[in-house]
Parts: C-alpha cells; sequence; structure tokens
C-alpha cells in the first residue's frame, strides 16, 4: 500500500457517512432552495433592531471614502454601494479564510504525517509499504455481518434502493451491492485506524503545529432572552439558528453535546429558533418547547433533547406525549400554546438570525464568527481553541 492514496480516502470515505464533509450540510429557506413551502411558515418580521450590524467590507487598498462610481452630478463611495451588502460580505470571508485554512492546515498534516512516517519506517528498517500494511491494513477488524448490515442501511439512498444481495433464484443478476458495501466499510475503518495510528506517531515524535487560525470576520449576533447551557460568564458563546424538524439539526446537535462536555465552563451555548416554513411540525414543536421553558430550563432541554433525537416524532400527539414525559404542568403548557406571544417570540428569532445573514439551518455563530451548517467537532473545536487562546 502505498502511502499517498491512504492518505487521500479517509475525507472521501467520511464522506459516505457524514454529508458534512461534501460542504454545509444544512436545511435550506425557500429562498435558497427554491422548495414550495406547503403549509409555510409567516414570513419572519422585520427585525426590530435597526439597521444591521457595521462589518469591514474594504479590501486592502480600497478606503471606505473611495469614491468607485461617478456620473454627471454624483458619486458613489465604496462604503455607501456596499453597506447593504455588509453581512453578506463578511461571510463570504470568512467561508474564504476558513477554506483557505482548511487547505493550508491540510497541507502541513500531509507532510508532516509523511516525515514521521518515513522517520519510523527508517527506525524499524522496513518500507513505507510495509508500515502502512502493519499498522493500518493489518489492524483493521475483519467486518461482521452486523457491520455490514448497518452499513447498507447507511448507503441505501446512494445506492438507490438496491438490495444488498441478489435476489435468490435469479441466478445472480449482479444486483446486490454487498461488494460496494464491504468496500466502503473497509475503507472507512481503514481510514480511522489511519488517523488513530498518526496521532500515535505525532504523540510519539512530539509534533507541534503552531500554523496560525486566522482572524476570522465577526458578526454581533443578540442571544436575547433564549434558553441558554453553560456558565453565562464563559469566555465562547455559540448561539444557535435551528429548529427541531431539520435533519441536520438533529445530527449537529450531537456534536453541541460534545462541545459543551469537553468545554465544560467555557463555553455557553444559546438555541435561538428559525423554524423552515417547509417543515410544517417546526413551528408547532418551538412552540411546545418555547412553553415548557417557562416552567424551567430543565423542562426546556428535555423538550429540546427529545425533538433532536426523535425528528420524526413531532405531531400533536406525540408533542402531547412529550409533555406529559417531561412532566409539565398541563394547564399552564397548554394556555401558553395558545399565548400569541410565544410565536411571535419566534417570529423575532426568525427575523434576528435573517438580519445576520442566516437562510438555512443549522447556523452557528461562535463570538461573531459565521458557522453555516452541522460542520464536523474538529471545526468548532479550531475556532473554540483560538478564541480561548486570545483570552489567555
Amino acid at each position: 500500500m502505498r502511502l499517498r492514496p491512504l492518505l487521500a480516502f479517509v475525507l472521501p470515505v467520511a464522506g459516505i457517512y457524514l454529508v458534512a464533509a461534501l460542504g454545509p450540510a444544512a436545511c435550506d429557506s425557500p429562498a435558497t432552495n427554491g422548495s414550495s413551502a406547503s403549509a409555510a411558515a409567516p414570513a419572519p418580521k422585520a427585525a426590530p433592531a435597526g439597521p444591521a450590524p457595521a462589518a469591514e467590507t474594504a479590501p486592502a487598498g480600497t478606503a471606505g471614502g473611495t469614491v468607485v462610481a461617478s456620473w454627471n452630478g454624483g458619486s458613489l463611495k465604496y462604503d455607501d454601494a456596499l453597506k447593504d451588502d455588509a453581512i453578506k460580505l463578511q461571510q463570504m470571508q470568512g467561508e474564504y479564510l476558513s477554506n483557505r485554512y482548511d487547505e493550508e492546515s491540510n497541507a502541513v498534516d500531509e507532510k508532516v504525517n509523511k516525515a514521521i512516517c518515513q522517520l519510523e519506517a527508517d527506525k524499524r528498517k522496513i518500507t513505507l509499504d510495509a508500515l502502512m500494511k502493519a499498522e493500518v491494513e493489518g489492524k483493521v477488524t475483519p467486518n461482521t455481518e452486523a457491520e455490514i448490515q448497518d452499513a447498507y442501511k447507511q448507503l441505501q439512498r446512494k445506492f438507490r434502493g438496491k438490495p444488498l444481495d441478489d435476489p435468490p433464484g435469479e441466478g445472480g443478476g449482479g444486483q446486490g451491492v454487498r461488494p460496494q458495501v464491504i468496500e466502503a466499510l473497509t475503507q472507512k475503518k481503514q481510514g480511522e485506524r489511519y488517523a488513530a495510528y498518526m496521532d500515535e506517531l505525532r504523540k510519539d515524535y512530539g509534533v507541534n503545529v503552531t500554523l496560525p487560525f486566522p482572524d476570522m470576520p465577526r458578526i454581533p449576533v443578540s442571544a436575547d432572552d433564549d434558553p441558554s447551557e453553560g456558565a453565562a460568564a464563559a469566555p465562547v458563546t455559540i448561539i444557535q439558528f435551528a429548529e427541531f424538524q431539520c435533519p441536520y439539526c438533529g445530527a449537529a446537535n450531537q456534536t453541541v453535546n460534545k462541545v459543551l462536555k469537553d468545554y465544560d465552563g467555557k463555553v455557553r451555548f444559546v438555541f435561538r429558533d428559525f423554524p423552515l416554513g417547509f417543515h410544517e411540525n417546526a413551528i408547532p414543536a418551538a412552540i411546545a418547547a418555547n412553553c415548557a421553558f417557562q416552567q424551567g430550563p430543565d423542562k426546556y432541554w428535555k423538550f429540546h433533547d427529545h425533538f433532536m433525537q426523535n425528528q420524526q416524532a413531532e405531531t400533536e400527539a406525540d408533542i402531547e406525549k412529550t409533555a406529559q414525559d417531561v412532566g409539565v404542568d398541563s394547564a399552564k403548557w397548554e394556555a401558553c400554546r395558545k399565548d400569541p406571544a410565544i410565536e411571535e417570540e419566534i417570529h423575532k428569532d426568525q427575523a434576528d438570525g435573517a438580519a445576520v445573514g442566516v437562510t438555512g439551518t443549522p447556523a452557528f455563530f461562535i463570538n461573531g464568527i459565521f458557522l453555516n451548517g452541522a460542520q464536523p467537532y474538529d471545526k468548532f473545536k479550531m475556532i473554540i481553541d483560538s478564541e480561548l487562546a486570545k483570552k489567555g
């Protein structure tokens, strides 16, 4: 096995299982994905907070007061031309810096890994191929039938409903996808083992990567009075705009939980509602959770966690059953659900999100740094670690 192919297959294989590896995985609003909204929710109301936050839009060498266009009787300055696009331009700048850092980081990691693998191979007096076969291929466990079945379930959409095995009595026919599933599963295991082995080698050889994280643009976002977890004085605040029916929000919730566990006391997490019009149960679920919040944060988070883990169970009957399980005061909760102020608060969250450039869910702002979609844990870790380092 050559080293380069092994380095290369980690992300593509992970992308089969983690949609986020293919780009920002998010549920988009109809305005961005072209979907028509059946049973659509009301459009977000105009943001009451006044003008959009100021943003640094001018590239180096272009002063804000620079005249960029003129005509008989008038002229246009750079700042005036771009003030309505300030948030969008900040997001574009942030995405560029993030993508550039990813590319730089991958280049550094690849060269470091290759160097320490060569050192280890030389130390053992074997070739790189032999090292990879011994430490990666040789340490991957055989695929069990249960693992194959589970992988097939995850890959069914990719295979467009083709059966795992050829139907009996048809002489094969080549319809079964078992070989492809086994190959994908094996590559996934090899990728995981390779990553673990690189961690081991990096520790053994004292690798210390000092590539600086870029200074990202920040968009001021209010936490409002919405539900939060973590210390109020935590040095890092993550504000999420999301909803309970979006599958990517459910996937991202697992990452958020890991972040809160790993950075206990250092991160505050705020959840703000951004129900999408084409998810008919999103607003009823948000109302139910917000009414539980009126009876205490613990009851809200029980609703929140239940909905994120059971996104196909958000009918009226499901919501009422959840309320019983959570233990809310039924009379107060039912009265709250009929209060129009609750839905108005939800639409205020939508409007605040739209004002800072949110168009789909989930959307995160980490100390104002925009992170779009169900991103992997490492994306959160890079930004959080950088923020903590700045605060000493």
